[in-house]
């Protein structure tokens, strides 16, 4: 996806389809944990610089993404959303699950 301005988004539906995946942030340097997530999302959301309103859907990981960055608009980061402790590793036990399963 081409980088995107998103004023004032708003989600206006998630599939009710879910997927599992590692998430890592920037805010939390350091861990990653698998997220349960919506497939699909539809957004509302200004543009830039126009202020034109768009609605647009998203599916997959961009999906993912969004919400992921819509979470921090709420006060919300990725390990509010893992299910157990046990799907939360560090970047060096990623590494290895990745290379290791690949």
């Amino acid at each position: 996806m081409v980088p995107t301005v998103m004023i004032n988004p708003e989600i206006l539906d998630l599939s009710s389809e879910k997927t599992i995946a590692w998430e890592g942030c920037l805010s939390i340097p350091g861990l990653r944990g698998k997220v349960s997530r919506s497939k699909a999302v539809r957004i509302k959301y200004q543009s830039y610089p126009s202020g034109e309103y768009i609605e647009s859907e998203y599916s997959d990981f961009v999906a993912r993404v969004i919400q992921h960055e819509y979470d921090h608009l709420e006060g919300v980061v990725f390990l509010d959303r893992i299910a157990s402790s046990l799907d939360l590793v560090t970047e060096q036990e990623y590494l290895k699950l990745i290379t290791t399963n690949s």
